[in-house]
């Protein structure tokens, strides 16, 4: 009998991976097993499975001839029925050890000290990101010294362009007129109390008091970094022998930290966090 024929009754191409074979078995035996499918066809196809994926996989050597079984055909099928039973039983045992040994793995360790650090430092950054909302802002004086008119577009906005202040500071502005790059250059920049992220820039002229929005900034992006800096809080809440507790933990470890450590370095926020905003 050549082993191709096992691939067939597996539903797999001759080139198929031992992984694939364990994927595939595991598949048919959930849908065969005779806890699930008590019928004769169900306990023929759950042993015919059973015998390819041990032939594949190395369990059982193969052999071409087809030796001579001297029991009768209702005593051979019982004793295939409960041996592929059996097999199946130590196969999810085994698998289970697996599984048990890797989540042990994820909640003990330094990668789970970090996860449990990042979660505290998560946990604060979002509160301090509340703070910001409540909190009252602050107004420093600034320059414009270069501007660029209708650099990009934004649905519902309109044309947005690029300013730069005399103190090396960037602006991504809505809105922007003759006033702010021909009239007035003196400039009000309101900016959050803790993170100091930018909000708006003010402006006065002989003709009025005029409003700029920061766009592209965090600050507009507030809501969206208190969820993520919250999921290592929630990953070490939710601890549980689920796929979807890797995926969070997965999140904390490598996404989480890198933006928390992006969003600090950058605009001098470690300092500003220290220092709970004064300076």
């Amino acid at each position: 009998m050549p082993k191709s024929r096992y691939y067939k009754i597996l539903g797999l191409p001759i080139t198929a991976s031992e992984v694939d074979v364990r994927k595939k078995y595991r598949l048919l035996a959930m849908k065969y097993h005779p806890d699930k499918n008590p019928t004769d066809s169900a306990q023929a196809r759950f042993i015919e499975i059973t015998e390819a994926y041990e032939i594949l996989t190395g369990k059982r050597p193969f052999k071409s001839d087809v030796s001579i079984n001297l029991k009768t055909e209702q005593q051979d099928k019982e004793e295939r029925v409960k041996a592929a039973q059996q097999r199946y039983k130590e196969q999810l045992y085994r698998e289970h050890l697996e599984n048990e040994r890797y989540y042990q793995s994820l909640i003990s360790g330094r990668r789970w000290k970090t996860v449990k650090l990042t979660a505290f430092c998560g946990a604060l950054l979002s509160l301090f990101l509340l703070l910001d909302y409540v909190l009252p802002h602050h107004v420093e004086q600034d320059e414009v010294t270069h501007y660029k008119r209708n650099v990009t577009a934004q649905s519902g906005i309109g044309s947005i362009g690029l300013v730069k202040t005399r103190k090396e500071n960037f602006y991504w502005l809505s809105g922007i007129n003759y006033t702010l790059y021909g009239e007035v250059r003196k400039v009000y920049v309101e900016t959050s109390w803790i993170f100091h992220n930018p909000i708006a820039l003010h402006a006065q002229s002989k003709l009025g008091y005029h409003h700029y929005k920061v766009r592209f900034n965090f600050y507009s992006l507030s809501w969206l970094l208190i969820i993520l800096f919250l999921i290592p809080l929630f990953t070490v809440w939710y601890k549980r022998r689920e796929v979807s507790f890797t995926f969070f933990y997965m999140v904390s470890y490598y996404g989480v930290n890198a933006l928390m450590l992006l969003y600090l370095l950058t605009g001098n926020r470690w300092a500003h966090t220290l220092t709970l905003g004064f300076i």
